[in-house]
């Protein structure tokens, strides 16, 4: 009997561990520190913390599938000014900011899940101590060259959570000007 327990916990060990593939193929590439005068760098956090690490997340930018976010990772992403509607996704959940970006200015969003609610997309304010130690984190950015195109049921997904934000029934952290950076 014990045997058999100790084969059922490694291979769901192993299942848990191992996680999903993304939609995303990704690069590691140089942190970049400013934002060029014409884009807001948006910065996509997610800490490693044990609990659901193996999930991959993916991270919208509204319809516009913009990577495949890790544990331990940090997902830049050049944005044109203006409002975006940012949303994550994981195991059926999903997490929402939104907000105005100005040309020229950095912002940090970070992923949360608690194992026991919702996820979460917060934002961080442009003090936030904990900006220090994620610049240093493993940087990624989407790798155009080899990604495939998002089957269209992924991006249907996407939409009816927009259609939620529009019409005020979805949960959404506001991207402000004291965010940035």
């Amino acid at each position: 009997m014990f045997k058999t327990l100790r084969v059922i916990a490694v291979v769901l060990a192993a299942v848990v561990m191992s996680g999903c593939a993304g939609l995303g193929t990704m690069k590691q590439v140089q942190f970049q520190d400013n934002a060029k005068p014409d884009t807001a760098m948006v910065n996509i956090v997610r800490r490693a913390v044990f609990m659901g690490d193996g999930a991959k997340v993916e991270v919208w930018d509204g319809e516009q599938f913009i990577g495949t976010l890790g544990a331990g990772e940090l997902l830049q992403y050049e944005a044109e000014p203006g409002e975006h509607t940012f949303m994550v996704y994981v195991q059926g959940s999903w997490g929402v900011a939104k907000g105005e970006l100005k040309a020229g200015k950095s912002y940090f969003l970070k992923f949360n899940m608690s194992g026991f609610g919702p996820v979460s997309l917060g934002v961080a304010d442009s003090y936030d101590p904990r900006i220090a130690e994620w610049k240093t984190m493993k940087t990624i950015t989407i790798d155009k060259k080899a990604t495939k195109k998002v089957p269209e049921k992924y991006i249907e997904g996407a939409r009816k959570i927009l259609t939620r934000v529009e019409n005020g029934q979805a949960n959404v952290t506001k991207i402000a000007d004291g965010h940035a950076l």
